[in-house]
């Protein structure tokens, strides 16, 4: 045997060795453990033009471990006069993933909600693999404008 065909037959097990291990990183978690944890800060608001809800964005998965792969939020709504359960509102996709300053807190309008009517909205964060958290804390108000500004009341700069 030449050693050519010694090199050979040397390589050819380790390369289908290392291609075997490729992208096994660490045990595969059960995934409850990879879900975002819940958000636990939601308020609602009413504001002019509807409800604003706010909240902070999550940084660990339900194990403790940083988020790094957030994908967004489905936030559901429902209204306690119709005994309903929660339904979808929308669905907030992020593109800050790649910024050196991820948005910290959000705020969405829902422009919908009819005046004197009372909702309940609760926010579940999503991973880019599709692993939802649990649901956040409700958040309850009833739809109300805010109080007129008073004619002739103005704002003016502090005297210092």
């Amino acid at each position: 045997m030449s050693c050519d065909m010694t090199a050979r037959w040397t390589i050819i097990p380790l390369v289908a060795l290392a291609l075997a291990a490729c992208g096994r990183k660490a045990p595969p978690k059960p995934p409850e453990f990879v879900a975002p944890r819940a958000i636990t800060d939601l308020q609602a608001t009413n504001g002019t033009d509807g409800v604003v809800l706010v909240w902070s964005r999550p940084r660990r998965h339900a194990d403790g471990t940083t988020l790094a792969n957030l994908g967004g939020f489905v936030i559901e709504r429902a209204a306690l006069d119709r005994a309903s359960s929660f339904q979808p509102l929308t669905t907030v996709q992020l593109a800050d993933r790649e910024r050196f300053r991820q948005t910290r807190s959000f705020r969405y309008l829902d422009r919908e909600p009819a005046i004197g009517s009372t909702y309940t909205y609760r926010i579940i964060a999503f991973t880019d693999d599709g692993y939802y958290s649990e649901p956040s804390n409700s958040a309850s108000l009833t739809r109300e404008l805010p109080p007129p500004t008073p004619a002739g009341a103005a704002a003016a700069p502090a005297r210092q």
